[in-house]
């Protein structure tokens, strides 16, 4: 899609709020809470960002608009700095549709909401979904400094202020110090929502298994991969995979990924963010075992080993056949 920017504004310090609607004015197509969309930066970079506010929980922004918060990363990759320091509001940008690989679970009783930093623009639409549902719910958000939390105002004012937890690492509230009941008694009926910074999710993941837990109670969103894929791993071995409606056999050496080698050789491969965290290039897999190194795939779904990521992801046997 082309989209319009409509407004720029400080949402806390270092995050950004962007608002992006139709450049004509047409209605956006629909989102859910932990639906995401990728952007294609002023540098060039396409990266992805939580819509924060689902249209279907938030009449002030209707199917009008959708808005995004970006923390800047001095330290990543360039995306977030781009946007900082290059968008300007009345520029066009390309975006994705909406994708969901975070949705809530329905079948919950009770959801414990965790997030930490910009981990809560996912988590801010959850927690709005379900108090507008009248779910029981409890969401513990972590932060360095009350200036660095985005989305304040939201967070201390009805209907948000009643079921958040806002704890500041400022005033001795992180989280590997803090005490929590809800983590300590595993309940069955509960599922857990978290999002923030990979040491903050391993942590989280730890407690609840050493608390007795079951994995999949646990649904994760990382918005920076744990694991950055090399071509160069020195542990890659040449592999082959077939394409199952042509038959075509490719061979991909310890320097290239699959996308990249099919995408040469004219099978089209959709990819995003080559990391394995966004879900673009996930295929089906008909014969052979996928090494798996993306973060977005669930235990379960390893283990059947019937779906991989084409970006990142390499075979532990000598084919795969894919269904594509």
């Amino acid at each position: 899609m082309q989209l319009l920017v409509s407004g720029i504004y400080i949402n806390g310090d270092d995050n950004l709020n962007i608002e992006l609607v139709s450049p004509t004015g047409e209605p956006l197509p629909a989102s859910s809470p932990g639906a995401h969309i990728d952007i294609r930066t002023p540098s060039g970079m396409l990266r992805q960002y939580s819509i924060c506010f689902p249209q279907s929980i938030n009449q002030r922004q209707g199917t009008d608009r959708y808005l995004i918060c970006i923390r800047q990363q001095v330290t990543g990759r360039g995306g977030s700095r781009s946007l900082h320091s290059e968008l300007r509001v009345r520029d066009i940008v390309e975006a994705s549709e909406p994708r969901n690989l975070f949705p809530l679970p329905d079948n919950a009783k009770k959801y414990l909401l965790f997030s930490a930093g910009i981990g809560i623009t996912p988590i801010i639409g959850m927690a709005l979904e379900l108090v507008n549902r009248g779910a029981n719910v409890v969401w513990h958000h972590f932060e360095q400094h009350e200036g660095r939390v985005a989305f304040l105002q939201e967070l201390t004012r009805a209907p948000l202020n009643n079921i958040v937890h806002l704890h500041l690492s400022s005033e001795g509230e992180s989280f590997r110090s803090l005490h929590l009941d809800e983590l300590e008694k595993p309940d069955p009926d509960t599922a857990i929502m978290a999002c923030g910074p990979s040491g903050f999710l391993s942590h989280l993941e730890s407690r609840i298994e050493h608390s007795g837990w079951a994995a999949e109670q646990l649904h994760v969103e990382h918005f920076q991969a744990a694991y950055t894929p090399s071509t160069a791993d020195e542990n890659n071995t040449p592999f082959e995979v077939e394409i199952a409606s042509s038959g075509q056999t490719f061979t991909i050496e310890p320097n290239q990924t699959i996308a990249e080698v099919l995408n040469d050789n004219g099978v089209n491969v959709e990819i995003s963010c080559g990391q394995g965290m966004c879900g673009t290039c996930v295929c089906g897999v008909l014969k052979g075992q996928p090494d798996h190194r993306d973060i977005i795939l669930s235990p379960m779904e390893r283990e059947a080993n019937d779906v991989m990521t084409l970006c990142c992801s390499r075979a532990k046997t000598p084919l795969l056949v894919l269904d594509l």
